[in-house]
């Protein structure tokens, strides 16, 4: 009985943490792309670049999909930089599907 106890536990641990969204609470302006990724823990992907006389401006995006059940989440930010320094990040989307 108590090998089934400490089996669910740890199931129920771990599968709590695949449900885990993007934790941009963590994020703060002004943090570099390699403080960003360290927090985010996902592939970010560069989807725009531009050269200005004096700055370098960079929009990355991130996404995660979360699956719970027989119901899919698909969480999609956009991470903007100047400088390679955050200056804003958003929300671009949410899907869900059953």
């Amino acid at each position: 009985m108590k090998k089934a106890l400490i089996l669910l536990t740890v199931l129920i641990l771990t599968s709590c943490n695949a449900y885990k969204d993007i934790p941009v609470d963590n994020l703060s302006l002004g943090m570099s792309t390699e403080q960003v990724q360290a927090i985010v823990k996902k592939t970010m992907v560069q989807v725009s670049m531009s050269l200005d006389e004096d700055s370098e401006k960079q929009v990355f995006q991130v996404q995660k999909r979360i699956v719970r059940g027989s119901i899919a989440r698909q969480q999609r930010y956009n991470l903007y930089f100047i400088d390679n320094k955050l200056v804003k990040y958003e929300k671009d989307s949410e899907k869900f599907s059953f």
